[in-house]
């Protein structure tokens, strides 16, 4: 075993370090999905629904399952992933973007393209935030730059329903009144987001945890990227991997978006946060 292996204590027989990357390592087989980087006691809590629902009784015989049905590969990707998600989620975040970095991109990028990566959208609500905000916003440009507002993510079905969009009631519970209107159509109890801003967006497959940027749409660096709430669940060693291929597709004077309790390496001191505690880096070299 690597030193990055899993390593648990007390593991019952069939459920022990061993077998859980057995697991893994088929996943990481068929699909080149690398769970190995997320934190241990995440998968087993994850894997154990797996268990459950399938009514069996350790790792193993999972293994087992999952080779001979194909179908399984679908279910556990949808269930070791995390999700957790709404539109405009930890608004104060979004209202600085608004007041302040987004009219700064516009500044900065000129005519060019502004372009966004959103890493690990799951069903699309952060990157359709961004692209309302922008709406707002070029509505009083007199010459808007064209927006490219990339969202990428490891599970299929999560883009899925990204593509669709169409969301439950508790996905827009902080989505003000006038916006909601403005952007969304009640249809028997789902909010479904109009044409104008869904089409800002494009998805993709994507693991941040490979160290490649996404190849889909751009041929140069980016001017502001998101990846919150997600390198919390990564292990050391792959959180800086990951950090170190999202700060190297930033422009000069691009902007990093992070999670609450996330920070940068202290390795990148290209980087000043905008204002304390906004969790919003910018590139200065």
């Amino acid at each position: 075993m690597t030193e990055n292996s899993l390593v648990f204590k007390s593991s019952p027989p069939g459920r022990n370090a061993d077998d859980l990357a057995q697991v893994l390592d088929y996943v990481k087989g068929l699909r080149g999905l690398d769970f190995n980087a997320y934190q241990p006691d995440s998968l087993r809590r994850r894997l154990e629904l797996r268990l459950v629902a399938l009514n069996l009784p350790d790792y193993q015989a999972y293994s087992r399952y999952l080779t001979k049905n194909g179908q399984e590969i679908e279910a556990l990707i949808d269930t070791l992933t995390i999700k957790v998600s709404r539109f405009f989620r930890n608004p104060f975040v979004f209202e600085a973007m608004a007041a302040f970095l987004l009219p700064r991109l516009l500044a900065v990028a000129g005519s060019e393209p502004i372009r966004v990566w959103c890493a690990g959208c799951a069903r699309g609500e952060e990157p359709y935030s961004l692209a309302i905000l922008f709406q707002n916003l070029l509505a009083n440009h007199p010459a808007a730059p064209p927006i490219f507002i990339l969202g990428t993510d490891i599970d299929e079905q999560a883009l899925k329903t990204a593509q669709a969009a169409v969301y439950p009631e508790e996905a827009v519970a902080e989505v003000k009144k006038a916006v909601l209107d403005r952007c969304f159509s009640l249809e028997h109890g789902q909010y479904r987001l109009h044409e104008e801003i869904k089409k800002m967006v494009t998805f993709a497959l994507h693991d941040v945890t490979a160290a490649a940027a996404p190849t889909i749409g751009v041929f140069s660096g980016y001017h502001l990227i998101l990846c919150r709430n997600v390198q919390i669940y990564f292990s050391r060693e792959i959180q800086r991997r990951a950090m170190t291929t999202l700060t190297g597709c930033l422009d000069k004077g691009g902007a990093l978006v992070l999670g609450e309790v996330e920070t940068l390496p202290e390795a990148l001191p290209d980087f000043v946060e905008m204002f304390p505690h906004s969790r919003i880096f910018i590139k200065e070299n």
